[in-house]
This record gives C-alpha cells, sequence and structure tokens, in this order.
C-alpha cells in the first residue's frame, strides 16, 4: 500500500481561460430558478461553465492567476455565485414540494453536482495550486518563467502523492531529472562558483544511496538529479509533504538550474508503507542504479546515465536477482540499502547496456521480477520520457490525458485534479491467452505527445507492441471535492460524519406531509422513472406475488433491514425475501420469474454479481427496480425504475464503506411506504408517523455523533483487551448487528460472530467476548428480557456495551457501557444503532493501532541506531529504548495487546528487551535467536519483531491491509446454457441435464451445432460397481428406456447383461464416448450419468 505521483508536461502548451465568457455564462446560470425554468435550460450553461473552467487545471491559465490578482477575485466571486444560487433553488425546490415530480428533482440534483464540482474546482483546486506554488517560490528574490513553470509541476505532484498518503507514508520522496544544453550546463556551472554553492554542489555529488540532497550527474546529457527524502514512523498526514515543501523551496541549486532557458525537468514522487527493508532514506523510493563492486566499498555507474525508479508491490524474487546480478556484473548493493525496488533500476541499467535500447532494457528488467508490481522509471539518456509497468492485481497505475501532457499516479484521485479523462493500466490481461508471461503492460509517455493518446506507447511486458484505442480512456466520475477530508485525519470518520446529510439527501422531495387536526394525508413523490405505474398496477392485481432485496456485501444487509420491515407491513399480501444476489442467481431463480418484483442495491451499480442476476431475472420476466448511488451506471440501464441515494453520486474514499447503508436502507424504506400507500396495506397516519421519523433522521443521526466521545472511551478501554469479539441484536436490530459486524471485521481484522440476542449464551460465551448490544428500538417488553440476556453475559466474564434508547436505564446494572441514543420509530433506531457501530468500529481500530504506534517510536529508535555510525548504543538511545520497553511491558501487563498481538511475538519481544536491559548475554541472545551476538545483531533483530509486532497490530482505517471490500462482491453467475438436439435426447428419457458431469456437458455443447438430429436414446443402469465406482467381472447393464428409433433395437442388455466394450470403458474412465458401435457401426454417443 504505497502511493506514485508524476507528471509529463510541455511547457508551450497554448491554450487560456476566457474570463470574460466564463462571466457572462455564469450570469445566465444565476437568473435560472425552480419554477420559472425547467433543469434542462441549465445543461448548457453548466456545460459552458465547465469548458470555460477546465483551463485552470493547466499551466497556461494558472500562470495568469498567478500573476492576475484581478482574476484570483473573479474565482472567489464566482464560486461564491454559484453556492448562493444553488442555496437558493435548494429552497424553490423545497418550498414547491410535490409540485416537482422526484424525476425534475433527480435532475436538479445532477446539476447541482456538477454546481458544487465547478465551485469547488474554483475556489480550492486553481487557487490553492497558485499558494503552493508561492510557498515553494518564497525564497526566491526574482522568478523567471522557467522557474514558475517548474513551480507548477512540482505543486502538483506534492498535492497528488500528498493524497497517496492514506495508503501508506512511513516516507517520501521526490526525483526531478533535469537536463540542459551543453552552453546553460557550463554556464550554471560558473554560476554556481560565482554564487559560492559550488562546494555545496561538489558534496551533494559525493552523496552516496541517493538520500535526502543528493545529487547525481550525467555529463554526457547533460542532466542533474536532484532527490529530496524523509524517512520518519512518527507523525501525522501530511508531515512528510510539508518536510519536501521545506526541502525543496529552500534548494538554491534546484531554483538556479530551472531559470535556465533550456532546462527541461521530469519528475515523480513515491510515498511508502514499507514491506521490504528498514524505514530509512536510503530505502526511501525513488532509488538509483548505483551499485558497488563485490568488496562492498568501491561505487559502480557502469553507464554514464542515471536511472531513477520507484516501485509499488513486492519483487518476490529479489534476492534470486541479487545473486544472479553479483555472479554475473560482479555488482553488489549497498547493505544500507534493503528494499527489494533497488534490483530494479540496476537491471535496466545492466539490460541497457547490453542492448543501447532503453524500452526494451525496462521490458527485459520488468519481466524479470516477480509479484504484484506497479513500477515508474525516468532516466537522463532520454529526457522528457517517462516508463509505466503495470503487473497483477494488487497494484493500479492510472494515466490523466491533460491538454498539455500527461499526469500519472497509482490511484484515481491522484490525477483528477488536472483531468477527468484517464487510461486505466491493465495488469492482468494476457497478450496471448494462456500465456502468462505476456500478462501486464508497459506503457512510455513522451513530452511531446501532449496528452495525445495516439502518442502513448503501449507494450506487453515481453516487450510487444500493444495498441490503445479511444475506448480505453474512461471519464472520472469523481473530483478532489470528494476526496478532500476536511479536517478529520481519516475518510472514514468524515464519511460517518457526513451520513445525516446523505439521508437528508435521499429523503429530500421524495414525500410530503400534511396534518390538518386528525386528518393525516401523505402525498408520496415517486414518478414513473423510479416506480412505474405498471409495477404497482401488477402488485395491485395480484401478477406479483414475491418481492426479492438482493445486493452484495453492505447492500444486501441494507436489503435485509428493508424487508424485514416490509414483511411486518405487507403480512401475506407478498412474499418478502432479502437474499445476497448469488444467492438468489444460484439456487433460488426459478424457469418463471414474472410473478416477482426484484429491487437491486449497488452503491456504485457496477457490482458483477448483482448486475448479472438482474440479467437473469429480467430474461424470465420478473419487474426490476434499482436503489443506486451513482447515475449512468451499469445497473441503472438494466432496470425499470431507479431511486437514487444521496445526490446521485455520494462517493467514499474509505475501503469501509458507512454512509451508502444508511441511505440505502432510507431509500429502501421509502419505496416500501410508496407500495404499501399504492396497495392501501397501510393507513395514512401510519405512513405519516414513520415517514415523519425518516424526515428527522438526519437530526438523530447528528445527535447520536455529537455523543462519540463516550463510544471512544469505551473502544479505547475495551477493544485492546479481548481477542474475541460480537455483534448481537433481535428482531429489527439484528440487521444493524449485521452491518456492525462487516464494518468491525473490516477495520480491525477479526473474525466477528453476530447472533440473536436470546441465542449467545447458547453459542460461544466460553469465550468471554466483547459483544456489542444493539438494543435501541426494541419493545419494552424485548428490552427486559435483553436485560436478563446481559446480565448473563457479564456473569460469565464477558464485557457488553449496550446501544439503547433514551429513557431506559436497565442495563446501567449489568453492561460494561452503555451508549444512549434519541428515542425513535423502530425503522429509525435501527439505523441509529449502526451509527453507533460505525464509530465503535472506527474508534477500536484507532485502540488497536494506538499499540503499534508507540512500538513504531520504539523501531524508528532502533534505526536511528543501525543506520548510524556509533558501535554500540549511546546512552541517550539506549535511554530511550528502555523507556518504550517499560511502557510495553505494562501494557502487556495490563492487556492492552490481548487483542491482536500472538503470543510468538509478544514473548519474542519481551525476550529481547530483556537482553537489551542487560538482563541476559548477547552470547545467549545469539543462540536464542540464531542471529549474531553484537549490539548491530541485537538491534536488527530487534527491528524486525518490532516489525512483525507493528504489523500484527496496525489499522491504517482507510486503507484496508487485505482490500477487503473486494472480498464482500462475492462471485459472478455465468448462467450457462444447455440446449440443442443432444440435450433434449438426455431429457427425453428423463434424465437431468445437470446430472451429466460438467466435463462432458461442456464437449456436448461444444458438438451441438454439428448434430442436427438424434436419432434414438437408450437409458442403462450400471450394477455391481466396485466401492470407488469402479467396474468388476461381475457389473452389469440393463436398460432402462428406449426412445425413437432405439425402441425398434433389439440389445443384449435389454434383460441384463455383462458390462463390457466401449460402455465398461465408459463408465471405467467415467468419461464421454464419442464414435460407432462396435458390431452395428452407428454413430454413438454414450454420457456417464451421475444419479442423484
Amino acid at each position: 500500500m504505497c502511493g506514485i505521483a508524476g507528471i509529463v508536461y510541455h511547457p508551450q502548451a497554448e491554450f487560456n481561460f476566457d474570463g470574460n465568457g466564463f462571466r457572462q455564462s455564469l450570469a445566465r446560470l444565476t437568473e435560472v430558478a425552480p419554477g420559472t425554468c425547467g433543469p434542462e435550460d441549465c445543461l448548457t450553461l453548466i456545460a459552458e461553465l465547465e469548458q470555460a473552467a477546465g483551463a485552470l487545471k493547466e499551466f497556461p491559465a494558472i500562470s495568469r492567476l498567478y500573476q492576475e490578482l484581478g482574476l484570483r477575485d473573479l474565482l472567489r466571486q464566482a464560486a461564491q455565485q454559484l453556492g448562493d444560487w444553488e442555496e437558493s433553488c435548494t429552497r424553490s425546490l423545497v418550498a414547491g414540494g410535490s409540485t416537482f415530480g422526484s424525476d425534475v428533482v433527480e435532475q436538479w440534483n445532477a446539476i447541482w453536482v456538477r454546481c458544487r464540482d465547478l465551485a469547488w474546482g474554483l475556489e480550492v483546486d486553481a487557487l490553492s495550486c497558485v499558494h503552493r506554488m508561492e510557498r515553494l517560490l518564497a525564497e526566491q528574490a526574482k522568478i523567471g518563467p522557467r522557474q514558475l513553470f517548474e513551480a507548477w509541476k512540482l505543486a502538483v505532484v506534492l498535492e497528488n502523492i500528498g493524497r497517496m498518503e492514506v495508503r501508506g507514508r512511513d516516507s517520501l520522496g521526490i526525483s526531478l531529472t533535469v537536463t540542459l544544453s551543453r552552453g546553460d550546463y557550463e554556464k550554471f556551472r560558473r554560476s554556481l562558483i560565482s554564487d559560492g554553492l559550488d562546494e555545496t554542489f561538489q558534496e551533494r555529488l559525493a552523496i552516496h544511496d541517493f538520500v535526502n540532497g543528493a545529487l547525481l550527474l550525467d555529463e554526457t546529457g547533460p542532466s542533474l538529479v536532484f532527490t529530496y527524502k524523509v524517512a520518519q514512523e512518527v507523525g501525522a498526514l501530511g508531515d512528510n509533504v510539508n518536510a519536501l515543501y521545506g526541502h525543496i523551496s529552500t534548494d538554491p541549486i534546484l531554483w538556479q538550474i530551472t531559470d535556465l532557458e533550456s532546462a527541461s525537468t521530469d519528475m515523480f514522487s513515491h510515498t511508502r508503507w514499507a514491506s521490504n527493508g528498514i524505514i530509512s532514506e536510503p530505502n526511501c523510493h525513488p532509488v538509483d542504479e548505483a551499485t558497488l563492486t563485490r568488496n562492498g566499498v568501491t561505487k559502480v555507474n557502469p553507464s554514464p546515465h542515471r536511472v531513477t525508479v520507484c516501485l509499488n508491490g513486492d519483487v518476490d524474487n529479489y534476492q534470486d536477482l541479487c545473486t544472479r546480478l553479483a555472479a554475473e556484473t560482479n555488482r553488489v548493493i549497498s547493505t544500507r540499502v534493503s528494499t527489494d525496488s533497488k534490483i530494479i533500476p540496476v537491471l535496466v541499467d545492466h539490460h541497457f547496456r547490453q542492448t543501447q535500447d532503453m524500452r526494451e532494457a525496462f521490458c527485459r528488467a520488468v519481466s524479470e521480477c516477480e509479484g504484484s508490481i506497479a513500477i515508474v522509471m525516468q532516466n537522463s539518456a532520454e529526457p522528457g520520457r517517462t516508463y509505466l509497468a503495470l503487473r497483477g492485481s494488487g497494484q493500479s497505475l492510472f494515466v490523466g490525458l491533460m491538454r498539455g501532457g500527461y499526469v500519472f499516479a497509482s490511484e484515481l484521485y491522484g490525477v483528477v485534479e488536472q483531468t477527468s479523462r484517464f487510461l486505466r493500466m491493465d495488469g492482468t490481461g494476457e497478450r496471448e491467452a494462456g500465456r502468462p508471461e505476456t500478462a501486464g503492460q508497459v506503457l512510455v509517455l513522451d513530452l511531446d505527445g501532449r496528452g495525445e493518446l495516439a502518442a502513448v506507447g503501449a507494450w506487453s511486458f515481453d516487450g510487444q507492441p500493444l495498441s490503445l484505442t479511444d475506448q480505453d480512456v474512461k471519464t472520472a466520475e469523481i473530483t478532489t471535492r470528494d476526496i478532500d477530508r476536511k479536517n478529520f485525519t481519516h475518510y472514514l470518520h468524515k464519511e460517518i460524519s457526513e451520513s445525516p446529510n446523505s439521508v437528508a439527501q435521499t429523503v429530500r422531495g421524495k414525500f410530503v406531509l400534511d396534518k390538518q387536526d386528525q386528518n393525516y394525508q401523505v402525498r408520496m413523490n415517486l414518478g414513473e422513472a423510479v416506480m412505474p405505474e405498471e409495477i404497482l398496477e401488477r402488485l395491485r392485481s395480484g401478477a406479483i406475488r414475491r418481492v426479492y432485496w438482493i445486493g452484495q456485501g453492505t447492500a444486501a444487509v441494507a436489503g435485509q433491514a428493508v424487508a424485514n420491515m416490509m414483511e411486518r407491513l405487507f403480512g401475506s399480501r407478498l412474499s418478502v425475501q432479502a437474499l445476497k444476489a448469488t444467492e438468489l442467481s444460484g439456487y433460488l431463480m426459478t424457469s418463471s420469474m414474472e410473478d416477482a418484483l426484484i429491487i437491486a442495491i449497488s452503491q456504485s451499480g457496477t457490482t458483477t454479481d448483482t448486475n448479472r442476476t438482474v440479467d437473469m431475472a429480467r430474461e424470465r420476466g420478473a419487474s426490476v427496480v434499482g436503489i443506486v448511488n451513482r447515475r449512468n451506471s451499469d445497473l441503472v440501464y438494466k432496470v425499470q425504475g431507479v431511486l437514487y441515494t444521496s445526490d446521485g453520486r455520494d462517493i467514499e474514499m474509505s475501503v469501509a464503506s458507512t454512509k451508502a447503508f444508511y441511505s440505502q436502507v432510507v431509500a429502501g424504506y421509502i419505496l416500501t411506504y410508496h407500495m404499501a400507500l399504492a396497495l392501501e396495506v397501510v393507513s395514512q397516519e401510519e405512513a405519516y408517523y414513520e415517514l415523519a421519523e425518516l424526515a428527522r433522521l438526519p437530526d438523530l443521526m447528528k445527535s447520536v455523533l455529537e455523543r462519540q466521545e463516550t463510544v471512544r472511551e469505551l473502544a479505547r478501554k475495551f477493544a485492546p483487551t479481548r481477542r474475541d469479539w460480537a455483534v448481537v441484536g433481535s428482531g429489527s436490530t439484528r440487521s444493524a448487528a449485521n452491518e456492525i459486524r462487516i464494518k468491525l471485521a473490516e477495520l480491525c481484522y477479526k473474525s466477528i460472530a453476530t447472533d440473536h440476542i436470546e441465542d449467545k449464551k447458547h453459542i460461544d460465551l466460553s469465550s468471554e467476548p466483547l459483544t456489542l448490544v444493539c438494543a435501541a428500538g426494541l419493545s419494552l417488553v424485548a428490552l427486559k428480557d435483553a436485560v436478563k440476556e446481559i446480565a448473563i453475559f457479564r456473569s460469565h466474564k464477558s464485557i457488553p456495551i449496550v446501544v439503547c434508547s433514551e429513557g431506559f436505564d436497565a442495563f446501567e446494572a449489568y453492561a460494561d457501557g452503555v451508549v444512549y441514543v434519541p428515542k425513535a420509530s423502530e425503522n429509525a433506531s435501527l439505523l441509529l444503532n449502526v451509527v453507533v457501530g460505525h464509530l465503535w468500529g472506527y474508534y477500536c481500530a484507532l485502540a488497536i493501532d494506538e499499540g503499534a504506534e508507540r512500538l513504531r517510536q520504539a523501531r524508528a529508535t532502533a534505526v536511528e541506531y543501525i543506520t548510524g555510525d556509533d558501535e554500540s548504543f549511546g546512552s541517550r538511545s539506549l535511554r530511550r529504548i528502555m523507556v518504550q520497553a517499560r511502557q510495553f511491558q505494562h501494557d502487556l501487563v495490563q492487556g492492552r495487546f490481548n487483542s491482536s498481538l500472538s503470543v510468538q511475538v509478544a514473548s519474542e519481544l519481551t525476550s529481547l528487551l530483556g537482553y537489551l536491559g542487560g538482563a541476559r548475554s548477547l552470547r545467549q541472545f545469539s543462540e536464542e535467536f540464531q542471529a549474531r551476538g553484537t549490539p548491530a545483531g541485537l538491534a536488527a533483530t530487534l527491528i524486525t519483531v518490532l516489525s512483525k509486532a507493528i504489523h500484527e497490530l496496525s489499522r491504517p482505517i482507510d486503507a484496508i491491509k487485505h482490500q477487503a471490500k473486494t472480498i464482500t462482491v462475492g462471485i459472478s453467475r455465468l448462467e450457462e446454457s444447455f440446449d440443442g438436439a443432444l440435450f433434449d435426447a438426455i431429457r427425453s428419457v428423463g434424465l437431468a441435464v445437470d446430472a451429466v458431469p460438467y466435463r462432458d456437458a461442456v464437449l456436448l455443447r461444444a458438438l451441438t451445432p454439428a448434430v442436427e438430429e438424434v436419432s434414438g436414446t437408450t437409458c442403462y443402469r450400471v450394477e455391481g460397481l466396485g466401492p470407488l465406482g469402479e467396474p468388476e467381472p461381475s457389473s452389469t447393464v440393463t436398460v432402462l428406456r428406449k426412445e425413437g428409433l432405439a425402441a425398434g433395437i433389439v440389445s443384449r442388455a435389454d434383460k441384463g447383461y455383462a458390462l463390457v466394450g466401449t460402455k465398461e470403458w465408459a463408465v471405467r474412465s467415467c468419461s464421454l464416448y464419442l464414435g460407432r458401435g462396435s458390431r452395428d457401426r452407428r454413430s454413438i454417443a454414450i454420457v456417464p450419468i451421475v444419479p442423484r
């Protein structure tokens, strides 16, 4: 989980921002309002504004913005006007109530999303880019146009790599390769001497291992490679980027060389989460090609050119490649560099010396690396050119197509500030099917390509050219507005906090409530585009008798929550069931689904399993409605009606999705009451109260969020202390428990039980689990019973934490903690339980990770020693590490590591700290750990064991270790059709096609186009087989049934006969036989059937 970001951009890109045209389009837009004009009247104006504002993403317009303060004022005013206009339109829409249909509301929602993106792009993206440039240039007395251009590129790369830090941030580095004309280089060297910088320049050229401030020189270019790095375990998001700003802005040599007319700069950056090698500057990417001779002393650069590389992923055969290279070339890697990425530039350099072709050298090098990898390479032999490589499904690389160049990153959100058009590299596609060595992709980005797709070179890993087409270019559906963390430490916390707004946007405009005295009126505002009248009519007439709520992962749990409520509401009127999409497609799909209504829930609208199930259901005549978060997604075009959640584009950056669940459940409630009112199974009064609860749900959720400090304290106190966890609920809250369980498992890396409250005492109380009890919204009778259950939990030494509605305090006597939420209806309370549960998951993960943070501090101390020049631990280092050791021992005794630290690692760490304190000898250490009995050996072993402990305790919140979200999407059903004469013949004798072994069924299907008719069919019974189903001498075959021409053919098996000949072969091999009969030479097929 590392990050990559870079840019390739031509300095002479020519286009600009039309301020006057923008101002005029904005004035016309702000005159439009709901009720006076339709949303379609805004589309052209919005498109004009977007087109004009697009220029503000790139250098020509940004350079104007840097220099013209009046243009900055225009952007601020425009952003304010757009915000005011949206607020005014929203008030008009709400005031209009049911006069606006749901389809019109959705159109306005889509326009306002674009409006917000536009305002954000003006006020935040464009203006903050200028501020970042000013920060980089703050030390320069005079700023030339070339310096301004390089400052913009640096601002782009540093901002984009900063966004990658949620994927890993223990070190950060950037590499800049500056190429000059010979004349400018000589001028540059003279200016260094005159400015008193030549001594510093020479010192930086002498630095080994490409650490912070090092310079690499290619005199043939001539080119100069700068690098700036920071490696620190302890700190916050943004610290490393801030450190690089400091290094770069205060480097006079960099700004002196970039001011020269011929200067051309290539740059890329990398943020690291160490998986190979300690956290240190030599291991920080980018890395270079420099090595040592086998004596381990002399530095060698066999070629004059410099090569810099960064890597996401692991080179699994790193050690083998190092050994081979040393044997073949006498080159070894410095012992200070232990990252596996180092082998890549060395291999590139090695192959380039042999081929003198950099592309071929790069392809050879990356093809030799085993594992799932994403690689970026720049070199001084080819200024203006960047190489990208991707193989495997574990990594990703995106290339954004700008008007004047390319921007690339390992995540889509690393390119969207500059462009919405992008290529996603394909790391898994095989150029030749069945040849895995041809999988993977290499792209070459050239400065002169100026953002054109046709100029992007593409090759497979084995060096063969690939073609890219316009179909490979996608449009991003997110902007930097979606990925802004605001003032939150983690995206997850931000997204939980945004959930009330998601619910409010989902509810807005969907119904109107009116109450006059005791006369309750509910007017639903879901039009044909949401719930077609045809479906409602089929529900009224009884033509639809079954309703299935389907989805995968969290969406499936949302369906379960709504189905439980719908089942209570409709009683025997409808059969209501919630299913995983894969369960319906795999096991419950009937040949006719005409009496079924499928309600498919999907956040993205692209969940393969859900979409495939919808296709299968519609082919069988089912009616289908979707609940989707994304407009224009795949699912939208497969259903008859769609209800969008939130504003139709509610992006979640955290792998653990949260706010989608609330809006999915609320959307399901709205659909259910729409159907219930249409079928008159609910009174106006009952519907009024339930929908009124939904209307006030956002405020109720905000009230819960205001109490999150209680959740944080309970999580910090108890989460690290118990290895076994559970979540329980009953009735409607069982669905809340299921959703909370998913998030707890994703965030805290645990296998967590979920049960009914009343069942827990019968199952696993002996494990003494930490148990979250979802009790908010239960009836008084159920609450009293739940109190008894909690008392039992407590008596068995479990730790029960209860979520309960205000006004019921009986749990206080038995629970270790109670979190109170506002009183609300049963349906609304379900979601209040989930708010607490999501917060519980977040704070539990933080509490576990707190243990890792302390160990990171200890590891940083050990790394300082091992990468320094001291021969032994100094007294200061020893004091620091012993303080940390005592804290670890205290936490261990207090049970603060019980949750996630293994016994083996805890015992190893305890033993090592004993050696560190001098309680035991280094000789004993050497025997116990099979390591060198020296202070350096002790430090190295301590780092290794600390790394294992940190790995077990780390909970990165947003960037889940195994990307758990991919687990929730299940498998995709491939519905195979077995039709034709051969299969009809099997059915004609009363056998099911699915009884044919799958391998044989596939062969028969392949033969079907060649078979016009099956003249006759005979069904035999085979008896007397051996214990493993093999034929015995006494085995017999008897005719059971004949059809067609076979009915008139006399057979030895009509009354039973020995199993011999081709029939015996077919049974023995359990395989399909195709050929001719041994006696009558008829064309035959013998198909072994597996009995049911």
